[in-house]
């Protein structure tokens, strides 16, 4: 696997992508326009099966990991 990783901002995120926040690799499960407002709702998973929901701007950034290929 890849350890590579680049900054982007959380509209360009999409179902399925890993993003690291806080040093933690989180799997994207779903992704929406968060009703009444600009931000943007993410449901993450972590590797030890924990959700969290991200809600934040369209231009804020988190870490991209990279895919494995």
């Amino acid at each position: 696997m890849s350890t590579e990783a680049h900054n982007t901002k959380l509209k360009t995120i999409r179902n399925g992508d890993s993003v690291r926040i806080s040093g933690e690799v989180f799997l994207v499960d779903s992704i929406e326009p968060q009703e009444g407002s600009r931000n943007i709702r993410l449901e993450l998973t972590a590797p030890d099966g924990g959700s969290v929901t991200f809600i934040g701007l369209p231009k804020a950034k988190v870490q991209l990991a990279a895919r494995a290929s």
